[in-house]
C-alpha cells in the first residue's frame, strides 16, 4: 500500500483538481492539460459523491476502497461504487478484464504506470453505462477473437481520454454513438479503432499515421482513416500525446513552439521533450530551459529551409537535443545566439549550413560538451559588424567534419576558447580579433588534429604554439590527445538474425532469393551481438517503438512470438548500452505473421 500521509496529499490534489475542472473558463486553450489529465468531466457530473481508491499492493486487505484500505482490483472499486462516485486506480499491473456498468469517473495514477492487462482474453475494458470517463491507463493484451478489444463501448456520452492502448486485436471498438475519444496513444494493435456510429474521435496519435505536418502545428495535414462506418481521425497527433511538457505546470502541448508561447510558461520554467524527430522552427523568447529526453533521439529537423532554433531572451539553458538541416543559404544556422548569459551544453549540431552563429552583442554565453558537426560552412560562426561579442566560453565541445572552419570569429573580442577537440575541419579555426584560445598551463588548450609540434617532456602539452589562421592568436598550449580521457566510443551492436529471407517457425529459407526482405511466419528469435573494450551493461529489444524487454548479459536473444494477419509490417530495434553509458543501435523492417 501506498504512504498514508502521500494518499491524503494526493486525495487533496485530486479533489482540488477535479474542482477546478468545473471552473475553468470554456475557452481554455486546446491541449493543456493537467497532470490528472483532466481538461472537463461529463456533464451528467454535478459533483462527486465520493472516492473509492483501487490499489494492487494491497493484497492482504482489509478492502473496503478507502484511502487506508483501498480494493485489490479495479472491478471491485467499480462494483461498490455509485453513479456518480470516482474510482481512483494507483499505479500498478491490474491483470483483469473489467465490465464499467455504473456511470463512475475512473482515473489511473500515471497512464504509463497503471496498466491493465487483459492476459489476451475477450475485451480488457468494457462500457455498458452511459456516461463514463476514463483517463490515465495503458490498456493493453486484448483478446484474439475478431471482437475483441482493448476498449469496447456498448453505450453513450462516454469520454475517453488521454491513455495509451496498445497490443491489442482492436484498440478501440465502439458500437453505439456519441462518445468523445480524445488525446489517446495507439501502440501495436491490429486494428487501432472501429467505429460503427461517427464518434468523436479526435486529436489522437496513431502509429500507423504516415500523414506530414506542412505547417508545424502538430496536428497531421490529412486525416487518419477510421475502419467501421467511414469516420476519420480529422486532426491526428504527429508526436505521441505526452511527448512534449512544461515540468513545472504539467501542462502538455503538441509543438515546442506551443510550449514556449503559452500564457502559463514563466521563465525558469522547463520543457522537457521526449524522443522523437520534431519538425519545427523554434523561437526562443523567454528564459527558459528546453531539455531533450536524449541528444541523439531528441531531434529538432528544420526541413532543410531556414534557421532551426533562435533564441532572443538572456538567460535560456538548452541540453539534451540534436538540432538539424537548416536551410542551404549564408544566412541559415542550426541554431542562433542573439542574447546574453544563455549555457548551450550536451547538443548535437549537425548538417546544417553554419551549426551555431553568435550575433553581434551576444555575450557571456557558455557553449560547451556539445558535438558540432557536418555543417556545410562553419561549426560555430561568432561575429559582430556594430559591437563586440565578448566574454563568450566555447569549452569541452568536438567539432568535427565541417566544411570551412571548425569556430570562425570575425570582429569578436575577449571570447574564451579551450578543451575543445577539432577533427576533420577543412580550417580548424579562423579569428581575425583578439581571443583566448587556451586555459593556460597546465590546464592547457585545444586538441588540433593538424598540429604537427611534439611533446619532449610528455606533459601531454605541446611544445610549440598552434597558430591561428586569420590574425595574432595562438593556442599556446595544443593538447596531444583529444580532451577527455573518458570512453566516448559507442559499442558496437548487430541483428545477427533474421536477416534477409523466409523464416518458417525460426527455420531459414530462400535466403538466396529475398536478398533485400525478411518475410517470418511464427515465433522467432531475434539474435543479437552486442560489443565494447568497456563491457556491455543492457541491450533492449523494441518492436514499432515499443520496449519488448532488456537484458543484461549474454546470450542477448529474445523469443519474439507476436504477430497476425492484418498487422505485418514491423520495425525491430536493438539499442545496446555499455558501461561507460555510451550507445548504438541496429534495426530492421520486416514482415510477420502470426
Amino acid at each position: 500500500m501506498k504512504d498514508n500521509k502521500f494518499k491524503n496529499i494526493l486525495k487533496a490534489a485530486v479533489v482540488l483538481s477535479i474542482a477546478f475542472a468545473f471552473i475553468m473558463p470554456a475557452s481554455a486553450e486546446l491541449f493543456k492539460v493537467s497532470n490528472t489529465e483532466l481538461e472537463k468531466l461529463p456533464g451528467n457530473f454535478g459533483t462527486i459523491s465520493s472516492t473509492i481508491y483501487v490499489d494492487d499492493d494491497n493484497t492482504e486487505g482489509p478492502w473496503d476502497g478507502s484511502m487506508d484500505y483501498p480494493y485489490q482490483y479495479i472491478q471491485d472499486g467499480i462494483d461498490y461504487a455509485n453513479d456518480g462516485d470516482e474510482v481512483y486506480v494507483f499505479s500498478g499491473v491490474y491483470f483483469e478484464n473489467i465490465v464499467i456498468f455504473k456511470t463512475v469517473i475512473v482515473i489511473g495514477e500515471s497512464k504509463s504506470s497503471t496498466i491493465i492487462d487483459g492476459g489476451e482474453n475477450g475485451n480488457v475494458v468494457t462500457f455498458t453505462a452511459d456516461g463514463i470517463y476514463l483517463t490515465g491507463f495503458t490498456i493493453i493484451k486484448s483478446g484474439n477473437n475478431p471482437n475483441d478489444a482493448g476498449i469496447t463501448v456498448h453505450s453513450q456520452y462516454n469520454e475517453i481520454i488521454a491513455n495509451n492502448i496498445q497490443n491489442n486485436n482492436i484498440g478501440i471498438r465502439l458500437t453505439n454513438s456519441d462518445n468523445e475519444i480524445i488525446y489517446n496513444n495507439y501502440f501495436n494493435n491490429i486494428i487501432d479503432a472501429y467505429d460503427e456510429y461517427s464518434n468523436t474521435i479526435e486529436y489522437n496519435f496513431w502509429d500507423e499515421y504516415l500523414g506530414e505536418d506542412g505547417d508545424e502545428d502538430g496536428i497531421g495535414d490529412t486525416p487518419y482513416n477510421i475502419t467501421g462506418d467511414n469516420n476519420k481521425d480529422w486532426n491526428p497527433l504527429i508526436h505521441i500525446y505526452g511527448s512534449i511538457q512544461n515540468l513545472d505546470t504539467e501542462e502538455i502541448f503538441i509543438t515546442i513552439q506551443a510550449a514556449i508561447d503559452d500564457s502559463h510558461t514563466y521563465e525558469g520554467h522547463t520543457i522537457f521533450v521526449k524522443n522523437d524527430i520534431y519538425h519545427e522552427h523554434v523561437e526562443i523568447w523567454k528564459s527558459i530551459n528546453l531539455t531533450g529526453e536524449n541528444k541523439h533521439e531528441t531531434i529538432i529537423d528544420g526541413r532543410g529551409f531556414d534557421t532551426v532554433v533562435i533564441i532572443f531572451e538572456d538567460n535560456t539553458h538548452l541540453t539534451g537535443l540534436t538540432i538539424q538541416e537548416s536551410g542551404s543559404n549564408y544566412y541559415d544556422y542550426g541554431l542562433k545566439v542573439e542574447s546574453d548569459e544563455n549555457e548551450i551544453s550536451q547538443n548535437i549540431i549537425k548538417d546544417n549550413f553554419h551549426g551555431i552563429y553568435m550575433k553581434s552583442s551576444s555575450d557571456d554565453n557558455i557553449i560547451s560538451q556539445n558535438i558540432i558537426k557536418n555543417n556545410e560552412w562553419n561549426g560555430i560562426y561568432v561575429k559582430s559588424i556594430c559591437l563586440i561579442s565578448d566574454g563568450n566560453i566555447i569549452c569541452e565541445n568536438t567539432i568535427e567534419n565541417n566544411y570551412y572552419a571548425g569556430i570562425a570569429i570575425e570582429g569578436s573580442s575577449y571570447n574564451y576558447i579551450y578543451h575543445n577537440n577539432f577533427v576533420g575541419n577543412t580550417h580548424n579555426a579562423y579569428d581575425d580579433s583578439n581571443n583566448i584560445w587556451d586555459d593556460d598551463y597546465p590546464s592547457g588548450g585545444n586538441y588540433w588534429d593538424d598540429y604537427t609540434g611534439g611533446d619532449a617532456n610528455g606533459d601531454g602539452i605541446g611544445d610549440t604554439s598552434y597558430e591561428i589562421d586569420g590574425g595574432i592568436n595562438k593556442d599556446r598550449y595544443p593538447l596531444m590527445e583529444p580532451y577527455g580521457s573518458g570512453d566516448n566510443t559507442p559499442p558496437d551492436v548487430e541483428i545477427i538474425s533474421p536477416q534477409n529471407g523466409l523464416y518458417l517457425r525460426n527455420f531459414r529459407l530462400l535466403s538466396g532469393l529475398l536478398i533485400q526482405r525478411t518475410i517470418i511466419f511464427g515465433a522467432i528469435s531475434i539474435n543479437v551481438e552486442a560489443t565494447d573494450n568497456s563491457g556491455i551493461e543492457r541491450v533492449e529489444f523494441f518492436v514499432d517503438n515499443t520496449s519488448q524487454i532488456i537484458l543484461y548479459e549474454e546470450p542477448f536473444i529474445w523469443q519474439w512470438k507476436g504477430g497476425s494477419l492484418f498487422k505485418t509490417k514491423h520495425e525491430i530495434r536493438v539499442v545496446a548500452y555499455d558501461n561507460e553509458g555510451n550507445y548504438n543501435l541496429d534495426q530492421i523492417e520486416v514482415r510477420k505473421f502470426f
